[in-house]
């Protein structure tokens, strides 16, 4: 996301009264657990290699909240920092007991570079058999392996050995490692999903009206009554929600009444933040103040309150 647009978002929300807060977004989110696993390639392609980790498998995940802010962020890229990271790997230098890896300080990338590849970089400080290394591990997904370079799941994806490698260095050396096979992926626990937290904000609502010229306008509800215009209006209402992104079955009433969903997802905006779109029938032109309900995989949001003129 740009300087630019985050900038003109901020102000947006600004001036329709709604406030991403620390602590709303961190409310919303879910951990996502990257896991990387596979065999390193059986022949370094720089460096000594010093433990001995080539044609050795390993096993990695790094644990993220979604709701997670990045530290740093490009136009195609978020960073992210302080991330729990454990793992093994094995090492020919030490015999087939696998070795422990931990860390509390690792950091990812995720970048988008449409109709050539998306990015995943990994850097974390861990110690082996009592040396600090600091490891280093780059894979080039599919293009559209990520939806968006803000934290999100995605399916299994095989690492392609031509496109991913892993270097360790104590500072003063380096041994850089193809990645032969293997697999990286970015789930939500099954445990997570159903205990997930449904919500429908009051706050930051706003019609969107499509006009029969082809135009289109926007106007915040908080304190305005939805307005359905003439007849060649359509009306939609954008609603700031959480436990969307990733249902299977999303569904809004108002005044007890279903409502088509044109969107259900991520907003995009902000991390842990989901965005819901429903069309307004004219069939409920005067309905006067009433309840927008919120149903996810199952799960009800408590209602929120709007006024139809």
């Amino acid at each position: 996301m740009t300087t630019q647009k985050t900038l003109s978002l901020a102000l947006a929300i600004a001036a329709i009264g709604f406030t991403a807060s620390n602590n709303l977004v961190a409310a919303t989110g879910e951990t996502i657990t990257y896991t990387a696993a596979g065999t390193f390639g059986s022949t370094p392609v720089s460096g000594a290699d010093t433990l001995k980790l080539a044609g050795e498998p390993f096993s990695v995940t790094i644990a993220v909240n979604s709701a997670t802010a990045p530290y740093k962020t490009g136009s195609n890229w978020d960073a992210y920092d302080k991330l729990k990271l454990t793992g093994t790997v094995h090492s020919g230098l030490l015999g087939p007991t696998p070795i422990n890896i931990a860390s509390g300080e690792s950091s990812i990338i995720q970048a988008i570079d449409p109709g050539k590849y998306d990015l995943f970089t990994m850097e974390a400080p861990i110690k082996v058999v009592g040396i600090s290394l600091t490891i280093k591990a780059q894979v080039e997904l599919p293009s559209g392996t990520l939806a968006n370079p803000l934290l999100a799941p995605f399916a299994a994806v095989s690492i392609v050995p031509a496109n991913a490698t892993m270097t360790y260095s104590d500072g003063g050396t380096s041994t850089v490692l193809s990645i032969q096979t293997g697999s990286l992926s970015a789930t939500v626990p099954a445990a997570a999903v159903a205990n997930r937290t449904v919500m429908l904000h009051a706050t930051g609502v706003q019609a969107i009206t499509q006009h029969a010229d082809g135009t289109e306008s926007a106007q915040s509800i908080g304190v305005s009554p939805v307005d359905l215009g003439i007849s060649t209006d359509t009306v939609a209402l954008k609603f700031y929600a959480a436990g969307v992104r990733d249902a299977s079955a999303v569904s809004v009433q108002i005044g007890g009444e279903e409502v088509p969903v044109r969107y259900a997802a991520a907003s995009g905006y902000f991390p842990g933040l989901d965005e819901v779109m429903v069309q307004v029938p004219r069939s409920l032109a005067g309905l006067g103040v009433t309840t927008v309900t919120l149903t996810v995989d199952g799960q009800t949001a408590s209602p929120v309150q709007i006024k139809i003129q």
